[in-house]
């Protein structure tokens, strides 16, 4: 079936050369498509690098952007929940990606941090479809990130953030959550909790693509906290400034610079 095609019958399909690659991969795990891109384009610019930012053709259209930096080539995903998201990490790994690192947000689950702290998944528990069809053979449920790459990352990062390295829990069904949910996984040793994480993992992993996670501690749940509380709305520019670092780090690990 489909998992048996090629990345040549895939490049055909998208009308894409037969020597079509890509170097990597970021998603970022949010709703607000236009905003984020529009952060994206900043952040290049402030990069001080030549870019430039295509739409693809058909299914990948408004899904998927490609990202073209000294004639290589990088996708870039918005993305909520891992259904499409699986999807395009799949194409993105036949076509030769060699990172692909998740961005975002993650609802809190410990006493500790604040809104805007910084978090490294060390592994996400998922049980979704996205992740029991591309690693079956984690049993626990528990998708583990590359070390290498993990720490690759956390040494770009600025002094002066917060980080956190745990476990987080993927659920694609936020408005589903109830407070005997959050205290459960606060009870089971749980991070945060986000919707992408598992799903990134999984789908990498299965093509052993190096993978990571750097996600910015939204509300915290454990604290009684909602994007509707005071203190998440007073904390805006804190998660501004930790979202900025977000994308210099990652495009710095991308790029090697």
């Amino acid at each position: 079936m489909y998992k048996e095609l090629t990345a040549k019958e895939w490049k055909t399909t998208f009308g894409f050369p037969e020597d079509y690659s890509i170097e990597g991969m970021i998603v970022y795990g949010t709703w607000n498509k236009q905003k984020e891109l529009g952060i994206l384009e900043q952040s290049l610019k402030d990069l001080k690098v030549e870019y430039q930012i295509n739409k693809l053709p058909d299914f990948l259209i408004d899904g998927v952007f490609e990202i073209v930096i000294s004639n290589k080539k990088y996708w870039y995903s918005v993305s909520y929940g891992g259904a499409l998201l699986s999807e395009y990490l799949h194409l993105a790994c036949m076509f030769g990606s060699k990172k692909n690192i998740l961005l975002g947000s993650c609802g809190g689950l410990f006493d500790q941090s604040e809104s805007g702290d910084l978090l490294v998944p060390t592994f996400s528990f998922g049980n979704e479809s996205t992740t029991r069809i591309y690693e079956p053979q984690a049993e626990d449920h528990k998708h583990v990130p590359s070390a290498d790459l993990t720490e690759s990352l956390i040494k770009r990062i600025n002094p002066g953030f917060k980080i956190w390295k745990g476990p987080t829990i993927t659920n694609q069904a936020m408005m589903g959550e109830t407070l005997e949910d959050i205290k459960k996984w606060q009870a089971e040793g749980y991070y945060g909790v986000e919707m992408e994480a598992a799903t990134v993992f999984a789908v990498s992993n299965h093509f052993k693509v190096p993978t990571t996670a750097f996600l910015i501690i939204g509300d915290n749940l454990v604290k009684g906290e909602t994007v509707h509380s005071d203190g998440y709305e007073s904390a805006r520019a804190t998660r501004t400034k930790a979202k900025e670092e977000q994308y210099r780090v990652t495009f710095g690990e991308l790029l090697g610079i």
